[in-house]
């Protein structure tokens, strides 16, 4: 009930919000989803409202109670029956297939999930035997009973992530998944096979009783500092590299950047770090992480570009008014600060005449064309566009000196109708 009504009034304000954007007032899409207070006073007052509803209108919430169970009784078998298919295909395809899966845990967890969920819904500790008849009702036992199986066969597939790529959070909340799967899943299977003579569904609702109780523990623990994920995900990562087991390249400054004080922690110690700061490409991302865009952007400056920007053989070194056409748009060009990371090299494109300047940003993968207006007597860009692999700085600079630069004309030419021109670019 209270998903529900969360779901629902999310939809609505989502619905309000993007109806707004459509005109152009983006103010009630910043209110409603970048707003904490309003996001967590909204989550506090749909959930009361539900509380309160589901404990004035007992028979609505018995109505859909039982919706749910009717619902859970028709899905049960078929989610049985593909657990029973799967398990018994995996000794033909083998665990290898799915190691290689990156999501196999989660699929895996999420399947013994349904089974769980779905029995926990269906139990009814008054009845004596399940609503189905025989065969369905041996199925669905013969399923519960293989269930740890699952569990554990993810247990095992999360663990060789662990084992080749150390903690994160999402593999520290699914090794907490796995716990709480496995208890729940024994729990149900000593109640059907060791039950002296007790109601296997009255064992299950105690079972989960202590499932409830489990996962109230691990949320706890994952709000307090004894399971902070974040400290155990960052520790994990520095470990690694550290030990060796992995290189600078394989270090995820994005990852410690969105890891709070802990991450920000990481890249401080990893700015003293001469081996990781050697390379320019590292050291620039690790000061956009700690210091922003913004200060990165703020060392670009005419002179700076003058300094760094590598003048390809055959190429004039430009004058001021280039480099301030460049800074017109620091974004494009901050990369080109570190010394020769940037290669200018200059061609006439359109066979006016006129020199075309192709700046090639190595480390940004881009290539940006400047073109000079001889009325304002400025430099514009007229287009970027993203660097093919086979073009390095080495192969640029030798065909610069030899000489085999140039240009070709297109095979397909663009389409013109009535005067207005249709650009028709098509792979050759």
């Amino acid at each position: 009930m209270i998903f529900l009504a969360n779901g629902l009034t999310w939809l609505v304000l989502l619905l309000w919000s993007e109806l707004f954007k459509l005109v152009g007032i983006t103010f009630f899409n910043t209110l409603f989803f970048a707003t904490d207070w309003f996001i967590y006073l909204t989550l506090g007052l749909v959930t009361a409202l539900a509380v309160i509803l589901a404990r004035t209108q007992s028979r609505l919430i018995d109505s859909i109670q039982k919706l749910f169970t009717l619902i859970a009784t028709g899905l049960l078998p078929l989610v049985s029956l593909l657990t029973l298919m799967f398990i018994i295909t995996l000794p033909f395809t083998g665990l290898s297939a799915i190691s290689r899966h990156i999501s196999a845990a989660g699929l895996l967890l999420t399947l013994a999930f349904l089974q769980l969920i779905l029995m926990a819904i269906v139990r009814d500790p008054q009845k004596a035997s399940l609503p189905w008849t025989g065969p369905l009702r041996c199925l669905i036992k013969t399923a519960l009973l293989v269930a740890p199986l699952y569990v554990f066969v993810a247990a095992w597939a999360l663990w060789l992530r662990v084992a080749q790529y150390g903690w994160t959070v999402d593999r520290l909340q699914g090794v907490l998944a796995v716990l709480v799967l496995l208890v729940w899943s024994l729990g149900y299977f000593v109640s059907i096979v060791w039950r002296k003579g007790q109601n296997p569904v009255v064992l299950q609702g105690k079972v989960n009783l202590a499932v409830s109780l489990l996962v109230l523990v691990i949320l706890v623990l994952l709000n307090s500092p004894v399971l902070d994920s974040m400290r155990i995900s960052v520790n994990s990562h520095m470990a690694r590299y550290q030990s060796g087991k992995n290189t600078s390249d394989q270090v995820t400054i994005y990852m410690l950047e969105q890891s709070g004080r802990y991450g920000r922690a990481a890249l401080e110690s990893l700015k003293s770090d001469a081996g990781f700061m050697k390379d320019p490409k590292r050291a620039r991302d690790l000061l956009m992480a700690l210091d922003g865009e913004q200060h990165l952007q703020q060392q670009v400056s005419e002179k700076v570009l003058a300094d760094n920007v590598l003048i390809a053989p055959g190429s004039v070194k430009p004058d001021a008014t280039f480099w301030s056409a460049l800074i017109q748009d620091r974004y494009n060009v901050m990369t080109c600060i570190e010394k020769d990371a940037c290669v200018l090299v200059e061609q006439d494109l359109n066979s006016d005449g006129q020199a075309e300047r192709i700046l090639f940003a190595f480390n940004d993968d881009r290539v940006i064309v400047y073109g000079f207006d001889s009325d304002r007597k400025e430099w514009d860009a007229l287009d970027m566009s993203l660097l093919p692999n086979e073009i390095t700085k080495e192969k640029l600079l030798t065909a610069a000196k030899d000489g085999k630069l140039g240009t070709k004309p297109k095979a397909w030419r663009d389409l013109v109708v009535d005067g207005e021109r249709l650009n028709v670019n098509l792979n050759e």
